[in-house]
């Protein structure tokens, strides 16, 4: 048989596959998804798009950025900042040049417009809870080279390139006192492992008595949680811990109290200096290494790491929001952002360290608005279905909340630092989105899924 002559067979096979190696392998993720895309035109698939009011918030966005893109073409103003950085591999600092470039915006726009017909394709194969619950575990089960590149990193120093299948998959993990693994640094992995990490609680807490099942679900479990404390990512801590009672529900607020009152205690106990030396040295120098706040609370220094009003979040925050408030229809062109803020306090920052903001930074207010204001409406509209509605299955609700705790603590994350420029963070956003759009549509349809069709 032709396995390309079984339609629901090989769409659905060459996107899981894509799924499972999005976080490992990109390119392979890419070859899939490009498989399943020429599948469905194969099988003389197309859009309907406009049936739906946030489709048509995402299309006038895409119209749009299109539109200001071409304009920054030609009325981009022409700056440059340079700036001096140390670069580990030569031992020395080298001198860097940024420039703001016409082209900008048009190259920036691959990092929206593509994620949002991927928005609408994706739909296709998340249109029922089974298959959400599918892909969850496709995605535990992708994490896995993460986990074992993370570990081998900060436990045995694995460094360097590692490569397979002739260089088509390449791993370059750099000396790192956190873990990292093969992402570029700490805080992208603790990103990914706070998309993962409410799938693994729904797995966990689903009821099966078969004990191998419960047994590796408790290894994802810890291995996850352990990770997550080692990348000292403060986003990864926060979602870790967030997590618990979104998806438990009424029965983890003790608990979780619980967790809160002891660990309360033991910061006490330590600014008290209560515990032996040796205990209290131990501590000490953990924690300033991985996550540097209870120290400086000791100290009575309450900078968070940061020294210099220019390095401080607020300051880069409140620099954007000044910035678009003075051309807050246009925006100031993609990648320029780095440019400007050097200009200013003369010390490179990549982005505005919050994703709506840095959006209407690039591209305009009106853009960032259409786009998140669609994105917080589907947040709301299934929040209402999952979690106010009667509930049919527990262990059904366990995955749909997971699936929504994703999505929100993976958007929260965004609103303090920017991962989603790394490809698979941003397919692993609207992937999550595109799954609760049809959550909502389910409910809105009876259970029918109709807004896309005939793809």
């Amino acid at each position: 048989m032709n396995i390309l002559s079984n339609y629901k067979f090989e769409e659905k096979l060459f996107f899981r596959l894509g799924i499972f190696f999005l976080p490992s392998a990109p390119i392979l993720f890419a070859l899939f998804f490009l498989t399943t895309v020429i599948a469905s035109f194969k099988n003389k698939q197309k859009f309907i798009i406009f049936h739906d009011k946030y489709n048509r918030l995402f299309m006038f966005a895409i119209a749009g950025m299109l539109i200001i893109s071409l304009m920054h073409f030609f009325t981009i103003e022409p700056l440059i900042f340079n700036f001096r950085k140390w670069d580990i591999a030569e031992s020395k600092e080298i001198l860097y040049t940024l420039k703001t470039s016409p082209y900008s915006s048009l190259i920036g726009i691959s990092n929206w417009i593509p994620l949002l017909f991927c928005f609408f394709f994706f739909q296709n194969y998340l249109n029922s809870i089974q298959e959400r619950k599918l892909i969850m575990k496709i995605f535990v089960a992708g994490t896995v080279p993460v986990l074992i590149s993370g570990f081998g990193q900060y436990f045995f120093n694995w460094h360097g390139e590692l490569s397979a299948l002739n260089g088509l998959i390449i791993w370059f993990q750099k000396p790192n006192q956190h873990l990292s693994g093969l992402f570029s640094n700490q805080n992208y992995t603790g990103c990914w492992l706070n998309i993962v990490w409410p799938f693994v609680l729904a797995i966990f807490l689903e009821r099966s008595n078969v004990f191998y099942k419960k047994g590796v679900s408790i290894v994802f479990l810890l291995s996850i949680a352990l990770s997550s404390f080692l990348t000292s990512s403060r986003n990864a801590i926060f979602g870790l811990f967030l997590t618990l009672p979104i998806i438990i529900g009424k029965s983890s607020y003790k608990l979780f109290l619980y967790l809160i009152i002891f660990l309360g205690i033991i910061c006490i106990l330590y600014l008290s200096n209560f515990f032996p030396e040796n205990i209290n040295f131990s501590i000490e120098n953990y924690i300033s290494h991985n996550f540097n706040l209870i120290s400086q609370l000791k100290n009575n220094q309450p900078q968070f790491g940061y020294s210099n009003i220019e390095d401080k979040r607020i300051t880069i925050i409140s620099f954007a929001i000044g910035m678009i408030l003075k051309n807050p229809v246009f925006g100031y062109g993609a990648s320029s952002f780095p440019v400007h803020y050097g200009l200013r306090y003369d010390v490179y920052k990549g982005h505005a360290h919050n994703l709506i903001i840095d959006l209407a930074f690039n591209y305009g207010l009106l853009i960032s608005l259409l786009i998140f204001v669609a994105i917080f409406f589907i947040c709301f509209e299934s929040f209402k279905r999952i979690f106010l509605f009667k509930i049919k299955s527990y262990s059904i609700n366990y995955f749909e909340r997971a699936w929504w705790t994703s999505f929100v603590i993976l958007l929260f994350s965004q609103m303090f630092d920017v991962q989603y420029f790394d490809l698979r963070i941003s397919i692993a956003f609207w992937l999550l989105l595109s799954g609760l759009k049809c959550k909502v549509t389910e409910d809105n349809e009876n259970k029918t899924y109709t807004t896309l069709q005939n793809f």
